[in-house]
């Protein structure tokens, strides 16, 4: 086998279809790795000759792109939390119920009306005692 042709069996085996698969399966990265390793060992010794022999560097400009990846992903999962939140915010602004719920501060309300409020219950009361003894 030559090494164009294990590099694309390597590559063929290290979709990222396949992979999800894997992940949603329940296996760990480091099982899916192992399980690469032992499946493609032939492919996999190839291709560890073919860089010893050439460019020892491509291992950390990959290792690179995979930091810019995961950062890409970091990114992207931001954005969404932040997108997730100003969508319920808009919900929340458009519902009224929600709106005035926001804006309801009980200790704000006890401070203000509190006294107003039981006075005018007091009132209530009386008038209703005093609506009970005209009619007895």
């Amino acid at each position: 086998m030559n090494n164009y042709e294990a590099l694309n069996t390597l590559d063929n085996s290290w979709s990222k279809q396949k992979l999800i698969k894997k992940i949603k399966s329940g296996q760990s990265s480091e099982q899916i790795v192992q399980d690469f390793i032992n499946e493609n060992k032939t492919n996999f010794e190839i291709v560890i000759n073919l860089l010893n022999q050439n460019d020892n560097n491509v291992l950390s400009y990959m290792e690179e792109i995979a930091n810019c990846e995961l950062n890409l992903i970091k990114e992207l999962k931001k954005k969404e939390t932040k997108s997730i939140i100003e969508t319920k915010e808009n919900i929340n602004d458009i519902n009224p119920i929600a709106q005035i719920y926001k804006e309801f501060q009980l200790s704000l309300f006890v401070r203000k009306w509190s006294n107003q409020f039981v006075i005018g219950i007091l009132i209530m009361i009386s008038i209703i005692s005093l609506t009970k003894q005209a009619w007895a």
